[in-house]
Formats: structure tokens, C-alpha cells, sequence
């Protein structure tokens, strides 16, 4: 009995430390410590009033946040330049839907015609998301972009990853 126990427990060891290399290792590694909300919104998806059939895909907070997780996709705030720099999801670029003659030159080198995008804005009343992705499928030619209509509000609400500072009451913005 003994011997079945320490096999056991070896076992369960040498799969501990290959699975911590592995995870160390991986560029899709998961986080020791980080945000790990409870909730994440269910599987409905808020759209816009604006939003008609053809228009890239819209998803909710749960798939916005798998996506951020992935490393894979590129986050892009299309609020205000202020409201940007104030606070938003961390790593995302920003490209305001008004100002986007001036800022383009800037970000087109960060972005690749196949690169995934998540473009996300204020929240549900705000549409220039949509307004942006349709301008980057239809007039830019990007193919795999999806949009955020949750927006910052949301992500912000949950308290998950941003650059800023958490403690203004967002809910009214």
C-alpha cells in the first residue's frame, strides 16, 4: 500500500512541475494571480440600434475577456483621445472613430490587415465601435474584427485589467 501511495504522489509531482514548466513556457500561459471575476456577463449580446445585419460580429463581456486572455487579439479603444488616456483596457491602442485621419498614420503599423481586433468604445450608448469596424472592413479591408458594444462601462464595472486607476464611479459615463 505504501508503494502504491509514494507512486502516487510522484505522479502527481513530476505533473505538477512539467505542468508549471509548460505553462511558464507558453505564450498563452495562464496567470498565477490576476482578475478572475466571478461573473462576466451571460451570453447575450447588447446591440446597437445602429447595428444591421452584415456588420462585424458583436460579443459580450465573457468572449471579450477569453479574448483578452488569449494575447492574440488586438484590443482597439475608438473613445476619445482624453477618455483614452485617462484610463483604458491594458494594452489596447488608441484609434478614435473622429480623429481616425490623424491617428491612422500612427497605428496602421501596429496593425496588419489579419490581425484580430476587439473594438470596443464608452458603452451602449456609444456606437463609434461600430461605426470604426465597419470603416476597417469596409474601407480598410481588415477581415477579423468583432466589436465590444459592452465597451469600457462594463469592463470597467467588473474590474478587470486597465491602465488608470480603479475608484471613479463610472457608472453614469
Amino acid at each position: 500500500m505504501n508503494n502504491i501511495f509514494l507512486r502516487g504522489l510522484t505522479t502527481i509531482i513530476i505533473a505538477t512541475i512539467v505542468g508549471t514548466i509548460a505553462n511558464l513556457a507558453s505564450p498563452n500561459r495562464i496567470e498565477w494571480f490576476g482578475f478572475w471575476p466571478n461573473v462576466l456577463d451571460s451570453d447575450s449580446v447588447w446591440l446597437s440600434p445602429s447595428y444591421e445585419e452584415g456588420d462585424p460580429p458583436a460579443i459580450h463581456l465573457g468572449a471579450a475577456f477569453d479574448r483578452y486572455l488569449s494575447r492574440s487579439y488586438l484590443f482597439v479603444d475608438s473613445r476619445e483621445p482624453e477618455e483614452y488616456e485617462t484610463w483604458h483596457i491594458v494594452g489596447a491602442i488608441s484609434l478614435p472613430f473622429d480623429d481616425i485621419d490623424e491617428y491612422w498614420p500612427q497605428v496602421e503599423p501596429l496593425m496588419p490587415v489579419d490581425t484580430p481586433i476587439v473594438i470596443y468604445c464608452s458603452g451602449s450608448e456609444c456606437e463609434s465601435s461600430l461605426y470604426l469596424a465597419r470603416y476597417m472592413v469596409e474601407d480598410l479591408g481588415y477581415q477579423n474584427v468583432e466589436i465590444f458594444f459592452g465597451g469600457w462601462r462594463a469592463w470597467y464595472n467588473e474590474r478587470l485589467p486597465i491602465e488608470g486607476k480603479y475608484g471613479y464611479d463610472n457608472s453614469d459615463e
